[in-house]
């Protein structure tokens, strides 16, 4: 019997609605920033599984879930602090497109496969969620100033990239 999977369907909620529900997934899962992240995708039921990505899918990452529980595939030629993110991403795929679709929209999704690539509304909301779930806004903001809106520095603070740390400041109309 062959699975059939899913694609992740869009909430169409917009940033600052996904970005309440990662703060909310903060602090229900008591994630500081800086934290390893690792420990939290354990606490919802995955696993990690760096370099061996299936055939057809991104080699920057991806999510299988099946049946509440999932496995993030990390590819071996990204760095430390883009894998962050990319498993950040990925819990904001089983958050949002799995977890959030299944209770609140009444679907019954048992199995998805999410890839990380492309600029798909779920994409962008996944990548919304990893941002506000690594950089929590109220932090960002103050750190962001306490640093003296040095990126290196604020990227170190969050064990983000300096791009990942760019883009939230940009977002947060600090930049």
């Amino acid at each position: 019997m062959t699975t059939k999977w899913k694609e992740p369907e869009a909430l169409g909620w917009n940033r600052a609605e996904v970005s309440a529900l990662a703060s909310d997934a903060v602090k229900e899962l008591g994630f500081s920033p800086g934290q390893p992240i690792e420990p939290i995708v354990h606490q919802l039921g995955g696993k990690i599984v760096y370099g061996e990505l299936i055939e057809d899918e991104s080699d920057s990452g991806s999510i299988r879930i099946e049946n509440g529980k999932f496995t993030i595939n990390i590819p071996f030629n990204t760095s430390p602090l883009r894998d962050r993110f990319t498993i950040a991403h990925e819990i904001g795929h089983f958050v949002l497109h799995y977890l959030v679709q299944n209770k609140m929209n009444k679907k019954n999704i048992t199995h998805l496969r999410a890839q990380r690539y492309g600029k798909d509304q779920p994409e962008i909301e996944a990548n919304w969620f990893a941002a506000a779930f690594l950089m929590p806004s109220d932090t960002f903001r103050r750190v962001y100033q306490e640093l003296g809106k040095d990126t290196l520095k604020v990227a170190e603070y969050f064990k983000v990239s300096p791009s990942a740390a760019s883009v939230r400041a940009q977002s947060l109309g600090l930049s």
